[in-house]
């Protein structure tokens, strides 16, 4: 007979996988709390997205586009954001918070649904955390490409149901719903033929036509959402096209469409992985040849074209393989009523908050020396643009800083978020600028277009001032000069 300690361990144990599940939803939700604690901003496309809800204008009146963009590409995030701040009535620095937080949540909750050991997938962020920090830190940058990820994330777990012989039209329904939510709020639908391609590859035939279909379909309906659904999916597909066009070095592109060096620590963890299958008997071919690897693959090879490609396609992809195969190794191994499991689970809780939210190399505080050109800054208003002025710039910095802090300037930029939305002229002296590594004279053409209420602003710190002539010079903010034409 047993007694009453026993009983009650026993019936404590039963709790065991509700504290996990709880101790996995907790340890997510406080990871962004905790870095957006220290003050931190992403550097990028959030403070551009933050503002340009709060501006209410739309991009033609914040940038100098080229007349083949004549709509918001991303209307479905926009969309959202604005409704945040219609309810909340918040700022920009607000909205930035609540980008990072609901991004970051969203993309890791998923998985802890789908698993009977969420354990397995803190183990592999935490993995994720040590041999590859920065792809950790891309889940932190609050821009909507992370929805295409935890979009693919969903995928990995649903996609066996697409190969059942009786048609799954629930799971059908759902992809096609998460298609059609990406395209809508991250808007690069041709880049869901990878998914459709590695199906194909892996030889699920049945999987990969039924996800081609949900695919279509999504595509479809996302742009129907935005209600100008032709236009949408031209400009998009001409955004691609032109971000890659007439570019003589790989160093003239946006870092995220340069090539990568391989991550190759994620490279030896898979490796590892498949060498302990072996030594431990488990080998088998489906590990590798199914369509989930083979994304994960695909996503990497062509990491070496463009960065974003591993990212954010492989990437995602890799990182629920190395779950799955944990969660094959506990089930042969755990006790999913075992206190080890618990003290296990609490111990890698633990680490993975320490290793995400330690501030290693500033990477949440960088930005706190920052400062900003703001209208409010009397002494920085007389140099900032005049109403109906330009600012001319050849570092994307000075677009999402200036932006961010001054969502409702009377000006526009030649520079913004992509350089192919520049006019063509435009982008021929920015990239002649930046293949002469930003020399003095190679600003001359810009220079010659100014008009008196625009402005010159040049990040960098100079032994004097930037050798640009032609304009007269103030140093304005930290490592950040205006030029203006000489008052005459």
């Amino acid at each position: 007979m047993r007694s009453p300690k026993n009983k009650i361990n026993d019936g404590l144990k039963e709790f065991i996988p509700v504290i996990i599940f709880c101790l996995a939803l907790a340890i997510i939700i406080c990871m962004p709390l905790r870095v957006m604690s220290y003050g931190y901003l992403p550097p990028d496309d959030a403070l551009r997205h933050a503002a340009k809800v709060i501006s209410e204008k739309s991009w033609d009146r914040i940038l100098v586009l080229r007349p083949e963009f004549k709509m918001d590409s991303h209307p479905g995030w926009h969309a959202i954001l604005g409704a945040v701040h219609k309810i909340s009535s918040c700022d920009q620095d607000a909205l930035v918070f609540f980008s990072v937080v609901a991004l970051f949540v969203l993309f890791c909750l998923i998985p802890i649904f789908f698993l009977e050991f969420p354990e397995t997938w803190l183990i592999s962020l935490l993995a994720l955390a040590v041999f590859t920090p920065h792809l950790i830190g891309r889940l932190f940058l609050g821009r909507p490409f992370i929805f295409t990820m935890a979009v693919i994330l969903s995928l990995c777990f649903l996609w066996p149901r697409l190969k059942e012989k009786k048609i799954p039209y629930s799971t059908m329904w759902i992809l096609a719903a998460l298609v059609a939510s990406s395209v809508w709020i991250h808007a690069s639908w041709y880049l869901f033929a990878l998914p459709v391609a590695a199906f194909f590859i892996a030889r699920e035939w049945r999987a990969g036509g039924r996800l081609m279909l949900c695919t279509a379909a999504g595509v479809i309906m996302g742009a129907s959402l935005t209600g100008h659904p032709y236009l949408f999916l031209k400009q998009t597909f001409i955004h691609m096209k032109l971000a890659f066009a007439n570019v003589s070095a790989q160093r003239l592109l946006v870092g995220e469409f340069q090539s990568f060096s391989g991550d190759a620590s994620i490279v030896f963890l898979v490796l590892g992985i498949l060498l302990w299958r072996k030594v431990r008997g488990k080998w088998d071919i489906r590990i590798v040849y199914n369509p989930i690897f083979v994304l994960a693959m695909l996503g990497w090879a062509l990491g070496f074209v463009a960065t974003r490609f591993w990212t954010d396609w492989g990437m995602p992809a890799a990182i629920f393989w190395v779950t799955a195969e944990l969660s094959n190794l506990f089930h042969e191994k755990v006790d999913a009523l075992s206190w080890k499991r618990a003290f296990t689970a609490f111990a890698v809780a633990g680490v993975l908050f320490l290793a995400v939210t330690t501030d290693s190399n500033s990477r949440w505080t960088y930005n706190l020396n920052t400062e900003y050109l703001s209208q409010d800054n009397e002494k920085q208003a007389e140099w900032l643009p005049e109403p109906g002025g330009i600012i001319y710039a050849d570092d994307m910095r000075i677009f999402y800083q200036t932006f961010f802090k001054n969502p409702k300037a009377p000006w526009r930029y030649i520079l913004g978020f992509e350089p192919a939305m520049m006019p063509p002229d435009d982008l021929a002296i920015l990239r002649k600028i930046h293949w002469n590594f930003a020399a003095g004279e190679a600003f001359k053409p810009w220079v010659e277009k100014m008009q008196p209420g625009d402005r010159m602003v040049i990040y960098g710190a100079y032994n004097g001032k930037p050798p640009i002539p032609g304009l007269e010079w103030n140093y304005t903010a930290t490592n950040i000069w205006i030029g203006r034409l000489p008052k005459k």
